[in-house]
């Protein structure tokens, strides 16, 4: 945004094993010493910091100790442009580190926060192959179907062109080229990205391809859910019923609070529409035994 000045702010860092990434660390802001963590998990493109929200979630909690909750953040195999290679299964591990880290400091409560593609991270988590340390609750915030959201900005047909390239290049062995910048949109022409990840992210048979309206796949979280989708998500076709995609959870695991951010686009950058965000947060995490 022109003319923003971001604030200085103090975090706590965490340095922390991971099988992924090497020399990596969990950035913790909020009440110190608290003895339940929020998790965070950002976007494509995002790393740390990167979405102002969480900081705001943060401030909140610290004007609540009693929640006793403080908030992490941290840079995953994917982070910022390395999304274009790292798979959800990476970030998987990645997240598991920092759970199993957790809980050996003695953390109560570990609670998983996706937005955006960190959504898909939540549900990949929950996957039985990767048998990943148990957490006590999920929160997405703005999921989102890539297929969809990208299908937006170059249209469905030019879409499939560039998926039956990607898969020609998967069966002759070279899954691990890169894409042509011709066959991707605008907005990713500066992030290197191979033929797998680039099926795996927009094929209607992708891994990354949770929250299709298509799908209807059984969801597999049985822990409280909080689903919080942006009025305004610049990323979700019109046409697309966001309340339809609660559908896929199990009976009675959707938090009643869940629901749809006023006047919020993708990120919630908006004021009135981050304090709903931070508000509903806190009373979802209340709910959690």
């Amino acid at each position: 945004m022109q003319g923003f000045v971001p604030s200085t702010f103090t975090t706590t860092v965490h340095p922390f094993p991971s099988p992924t990434t090497p020399h990596v660390c969990a950035y913790e802001v909020g009440p110190q010493n608290a003895r339940n963590a929020l998790v965070f998990i950002g976007g494509l493109g995002d790393g740390p910091h990167t979405v102002p929200y969480p900081r705001a979630i943060a401030k909140l909690l610290q004007e609540n100790p009693s929640l006793d909750y403080s908030v992490f953040e941290f840079r995953l195999r994917s982070s910022f442009s390395a999304f274009g290679f790292a798979r959800l299964a990476d970030d998987v591990a990645d997240i598991a580190a920092l759970v199993k880290y957790l809980r050996g400091l003695g953390k109560q409560r570990v609670v998983l926060m996706g937005h955006s593609t960190g959504c898909q991270d939540c549900m990949e988590y929950t996957a039985p192959p990767h048998n990943a340390p148990s957490v006590d609750g999920y929160i997405l915030q703005a999921p989102v179907c890539d297929r969809d959201a990208i299908g937006l900005e170059m249209g469905m047909d030019k879409l499939d062109e560039t998926i039956k390239t990607a898969k020609q290049l998967i069966d002759a062995g070279r899954g691990h080229d890169r894409m042509s910048l011709t066959q991707l949109p605008e907005f990713m022409r500066d992030t290197p990205i191979s033929a797998s990840r680039w099926y795996s992210l927009v094929a209607q048979d992708g891994d990354d391809n949770y929250f299709s309206p298509n799908l209807k796949d059984e969801n597999r979280i049985d822990k409280p859910i909080l689903i919080l989708h942006s009025s305004n998500d610049e990323f979700v076709p019109h046409q697309v019923n966001k309340e339809e995609l609660r559908e896929l959870c199990k009976p009675n695991i959707a938090s009643e609070l869940s629901g749809t951010i006023p006047g919020a686009t993708h990120r919630v950058e908006e004021p009135e529409a981050e304090n709903w965000l931070c508000s509903t947060v806190t009373k979802f995490l209340q709910t959690i035994e």
